[in-house]
């Protein structure tokens, strides 16, 4: 049974008012992270199924990742909605191409996946036309909408009635995403019909460290000021300078184990896919049991290990953000490191721990060491790996890949 989805009765003013917004025009809600928007987003379709009377098949959430897909499904069953009323938006365009234009759909030999941009494309032109009946639902909803291209937005309002979408452009980590201005010309919508500033997730001392990564000092600001949870626990976010990859990966062990004692919610994010796996090997030989990101079950207590790109939307009581080194990062800009980083941070509900190796750190950390003299940051430095480990891990050449 899933444990994030707060009963209506509980949810702010702002959040009950975002639920109840009039279903006649395209709704467009921008939130910051920790001001509920997923919470607002299943509500919403409660509240809409009921006012319009609509049957099950007649309505979707449309998100962008398949970890959040399995996030949001986890807690359905206290609406009493159905799982498929939460899909990606390409698994919605693959089923539609499937059943109105061909069983074959294009596929990228390259990549051994189906050519989800040119399913996309079909998809599009065929509602385009009318080859189907219009609208299909009556209405549908998109949780982290700015991470959706701009085109899919114009199939959106074509097969539903009603669309809202909620967003926060702090949080597009994907090169193809849509602007809020994009979003509401697509939509038709003068401007946003709703800002939620107020977050209620990330403690004070999450939130200072993630407010590192906004560059505007004006926004930094504004981002502070919005944070309404107290700070409850003494405990600091952590920094740990390894000495080596051996000593990173045996300090995430420890920490690992701490989390799970004080029985938290927890999840390692990564920069890379393979790094995952890598660790998800490493931990299960040093006997802690955990989920990746392709078996995830969020109604468990089980350390969940998922990639930056695959933790949107999610919330956890502590965020591990081990492997902060440039080589985790290749091709990524400035720019996109920092919104990766913040979108990381920012899933953690009262603590974070970053660790990095000492003669190869990430620029952005000088900054965050900034925070040491305000009493918002400690600071470890690694030490030797004890000769006889707690348990044996895979000899490793790379701190990339040690599959």
């Amino acid at each position: 049974m899933s444990t994030w989805l707060l009963p209506r009765s509980e949810l702010t003013p702002d959040q009950l008012r975002a639920i109840e917004l009039p279903h006649t025009e395209h709704q467009v809600i921008f939130g910051a992270p920790g001001s509920g928007k997923t919470q607002i987003l299943l509500h919403r379709v409660d509240e809409l199924r009921r006012r319009l009377g609509s049957p099950d098949g007649r309505f979707r959430i449309f998100v962008y990742t398949n970890v959040l897909k399995a996030y949001i499904r986890s807690a359905l069953d206290l609406l009493g909605l159905p799982e498929h009323t939460v899909t990606t938006f390409d698994d919605w365009c693959k089923v539609f191409h499937e059943h109105h234009i061909s069983r074959r759909v294009p596929w990228d030999h390259a990549a051994r996946r189906p050519d989800f941009e040119a399913i996309r494309r079909a998809v599009a032109q065929s509602i385009a036309t009318h080859s189907v009946p219009l609208p299909l639902y009556d209405f549908v909803l998109v949780d982290e909408g700015q991470d959706l291209d701009v085109a899919c937005y114009d199939t959106l309002r074509r097969i539903a009635r009603h669309v809202t979408v909620c967003l926060d452009h702090k949080q597009q980590i994907y090169e193809r995403g849509s602007s809020e201005r994009e979003i509401l010309a697509a939509l038709g919508v003068r401007r946003r019909n709703l800002s939620l500033f107020d977050a209620y997730r990330c403690s004070p001392y999450v939130a200072r460290l993630a407010a590192q990564l906004l560059d505007d000092p004006a926004e930094r600001e504004q981002y502070l000021q919005q944070v309404r949870t107290e700070q409850t626990e003494r405990e600091t976010p952590l920094l740990y300078e390894a000495t080596s990859f051996e000593d990173e990966k045996h300090r995430l062990i420890e920490v690992l184990r701490q989390r799970l004692l004080a029985d938290q919610r927890v999840a390692a994010l990564f920069p890379l896919r393979r790094q995952v796996f890598g660790f998800a090997k490493t931990l299960a030989a040093a006997g802690i049991e955990v989920e990746t990101q392709d078996n995830l079950n969020f109604s468990s207590g089980r350390p969940k290990l998922i990639t930056f790109h695959s933790a949107k939307g999610l919330t956890f009581d502590s965020v591990l953000l081990p492997r902060l080194v440039p080589e985790s990062f290749p091709r990524t800009t400035a720019k996109r490191l920092r919104c990766l980083l913040f979108v990381a941070i920012t899933r953690a509900a009262r603590w974070v721990y970053l660790s990095t190796i000492a003669d190869s750190e990430l620029l952005f950390l000088d900054e965050v060491k900034s925070l040491v003299s305000e009493g918002a940051l400690t600071i470890q430095q690694g030490g030797r790996i004890p000769s006889q480990p707690a348990a044996s891990t895979p000899p490793a050449s790379s701190g990339l890949d040690f599959l």
